[in-house]
Protein backbone atom coordinates (compact mmCIF):
# COMPACT_ATOMS: atom_id res chain seq x y z
CA UNK A 1 0.00 0.00 0.00
CA UNK A 2 1.27 3.47 -0.86
CA UNK A 3 0.24 6.61 1.00
CA UNK A 4 0.15 9.73 -1.12
CA UNK A 5 -0.86 13.26 -0.30
CA UNK A 6 -2.78 14.85 -3.12
CA UNK A 7 -3.82 18.45 -3.65
CA UNK A 8 -7.08 19.29 -5.43
CA UNK A 9 -6.36 21.48 -8.46
CA UNK A 10 -8.44 22.77 -11.36
CA UNK A 11 -7.17 19.81 -13.40
CA UNK A 12 -7.94 17.22 -10.71
CA UNK A 13 -5.77 15.76 -7.98
CA UNK A 14 -2.00 16.31 -8.12
CA UNK A 15 0.85 14.98 -5.92
CA UNK A 16 1.53 17.43 -3.10
CA UNK A 17 5.24 16.89 -2.47
CA UNK A 18 8.29 15.74 -4.37
CA UNK A 19 8.11 12.40 -2.56
CA UNK A 20 4.48 12.02 -3.66
CA UNK A 21 5.49 12.80 -7.26
CA UNK A 22 8.20 10.13 -7.10
CA UNK A 23 5.73 7.60 -5.69
CA UNK A 24 3.29 8.33 -8.53
CA UNK A 25 5.94 7.44 -11.11
CA UNK A 26 5.62 3.80 -10.03
CA UNK A 27 2.08 3.66 -11.40
CA UNK A 28 1.66 2.80 -15.05
CA UNK A 29 0.27 5.63 -17.19
CA UNK A 30 -3.41 4.91 -17.83
CA UNK A 31 -3.41 2.21 -15.17
CA UNK A 32 -6.15 1.91 -12.57
CA UNK A 33 -5.44 2.25 -8.86
CA UNK A 34 -7.84 2.05 -5.95
CA UNK A 35 -7.77 4.98 -3.54
CA UNK A 36 -9.38 5.65 -0.20
CA UNK A 37 -9.69 9.40 0.31
CA UNK A 38 -9.15 10.64 3.87
CA UNK A 39 -9.09 14.34 4.66
CA UNK A 40 -6.18 14.79 7.11
CA UNK A 41 -6.79 16.63 10.38
CA UNK A 42 -4.37 19.52 9.68
CA UNK A 43 -1.97 18.56 6.95
CA UNK A 44 0.11 21.74 7.13
CA UNK A 45 0.67 21.18 10.86
CA UNK A 46 1.64 17.57 10.13
CA UNK A 47 4.19 18.80 7.56
CA UNK A 48 5.54 21.23 10.15
CA UNK A 49 6.01 18.36 12.63
CA UNK A 50 7.68 16.27 9.93
CA UNK A 51 10.02 19.22 9.21
CA UNK A 52 11.02 19.18 12.91
CA UNK A 53 11.77 15.47 12.65
CA UNK A 54 13.80 16.05 9.47
CA UNK A 55 15.87 18.83 11.04
CA UNK A 56 16.49 16.74 14.15
CA UNK A 57 17.43 13.68 12.12
CA UNK A 58 19.81 15.61 9.87
CA UNK A 59 21.59 17.17 12.85
CA UNK A 60 21.74 13.87 14.76
CA UNK A 61 22.86 11.69 11.85
CA UNK A 62 25.72 13.99 10.84
CA UNK A 63 27.31 13.41 14.26
CA UNK A 64 26.46 9.71 14.46
CA UNK A 65 29.72 7.73 14.50
CA UNK A 66 29.99 4.91 11.96
CA UNK A 67 28.51 1.70 13.33
CA UNK A 68 28.80 -1.88 12.13
CA UNK A 69 26.99 -5.13 12.78
CA UNK A 70 28.80 -8.32 11.78
CA UNK A 71 31.01 -6.29 9.46
CA UNK A 72 28.15 -4.49 7.70
CA UNK A 73 27.64 -0.73 8.04
CA UNK A 74 24.51 0.34 9.89
CA UNK A 75 23.20 3.72 8.84
CA UNK A 76 20.83 6.07 10.65
CA UNK A 77 17.22 5.66 9.57
CA UNK A 78 14.73 8.53 9.67
CA UNK A 79 11.74 6.24 10.29
CA UNK A 80 13.45 4.68 13.33
CA UNK A 81 14.42 8.18 14.49
CA UNK A 82 10.80 9.34 14.17
CA UNK A 83 9.59 6.39 16.19
CA UNK A 84 12.26 6.92 18.87
CA UNK A 85 11.38 10.61 19.20
CA UNK A 86 7.68 9.73 19.44
CA UNK A 87 8.41 7.16 22.16
CA UNK A 88 10.62 9.58 24.11
CA UNK A 89 7.89 12.21 23.79
CA UNK A 90 5.60 9.85 25.72
CA UNK A 91 3.40 8.67 22.84
CA UNK A 92 4.00 4.94 23.11
CA UNK A 93 2.59 1.61 24.17
CA UNK A 94 4.12 -1.66 25.37
CA UNK A 95 4.24 -4.74 23.16
CA UNK A 96 5.63 -8.21 23.71
CA UNK A 97 7.56 -10.31 21.19
CA UNK A 98 7.67 -14.08 20.69
CA UNK A 99 10.49 -14.42 23.23
CA UNK A 100 8.35 -12.75 25.89
CA UNK A 101 10.42 -9.56 25.84
CA UNK A 102 8.57 -6.28 26.22
CA UNK A 103 9.48 -3.07 24.46
CA UNK A 104 7.99 0.30 23.66
CA UNK A 105 6.41 0.95 20.27
CA UNK A 106 5.55 4.40 19.00
CA UNK A 107 1.86 5.30 18.89
CA UNK A 108 0.49 5.74 15.41
CA UNK A 109 0.43 9.32 14.18
CA UNK A 110 -1.96 8.42 11.36
CA UNK A 111 -4.74 10.93 10.92
CA UNK A 112 -7.36 8.38 11.88
CA UNK A 113 -5.48 7.30 15.02
CA UNK A 114 -4.46 10.58 16.66
CA UNK A 115 -6.81 13.51 17.16
CA UNK A 116 -5.62 17.07 16.52
CA UNK A 117 -5.34 17.98 20.22
CA UNK A 118 -3.10 14.98 20.93
CA UNK A 119 -1.00 15.72 17.86
CA UNK A 120 -0.47 19.31 19.07
CA UNK A 121 0.84 17.92 22.36
CA UNK A 122 3.11 15.53 20.46
CA UNK A 123 4.47 18.48 18.47
CA UNK A 124 5.37 20.34 21.65
CA UNK A 125 6.87 17.22 23.25
CA UNK A 126 8.88 16.58 20.05
CA UNK A 127 10.54 19.98 20.44
CA UNK A 128 11.44 19.12 24.04
CA UNK A 129 12.90 15.72 23.04
CA UNK A 130 14.97 17.21 20.22
CA UNK A 131 16.31 19.97 22.44
CA UNK A 132 17.23 17.49 25.20
CA UNK A 133 18.48 14.49 23.24
CA UNK A 134 19.80 15.85 19.94
CA UNK A 135 20.56 19.54 20.31
CA UNK A 136 21.64 19.81 23.93
CA UNK A 137 25.34 20.31 23.14
CA UNK A 138 24.80 22.47 20.07
CA UNK A 139 23.43 25.62 21.69
CA UNK A 140 20.33 25.56 19.49
CA UNK A 141 17.36 27.22 21.15
CA UNK A 142 13.71 26.33 20.72
CA UNK A 143 13.26 29.49 18.65
CA UNK A 144 16.15 28.53 16.34
CA UNK A 145 14.79 24.97 16.02
CA UNK A 146 11.41 26.35 14.96
CA UNK A 147 13.14 28.65 12.42
CA UNK A 148 15.06 25.69 11.01
CA UNK A 149 11.87 23.65 10.69
CA UNK A 150 10.12 26.57 9.00
CA UNK A 151 12.96 26.86 6.49
CA UNK A 152 12.53 23.16 5.66
CA UNK A 153 8.81 23.87 5.18
CA UNK A 154 9.58 26.81 2.89
CA UNK A 155 11.97 24.66 0.84
CA UNK A 156 9.44 21.84 0.48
Amino acid sequence: MTTLYLRRTMGGFAPDTEQDQEACKRFKMGGIVKAEIVVPRNYDFFKKWWALITVGFDLWSELCPPQYHKGHPVKPNIERFRKDVTILAGYRHLVVNLDGEMRWEADSIAFGNMVEETFEKLYSATIDVLLQKVLADRGITEERLREMANSVMDFA
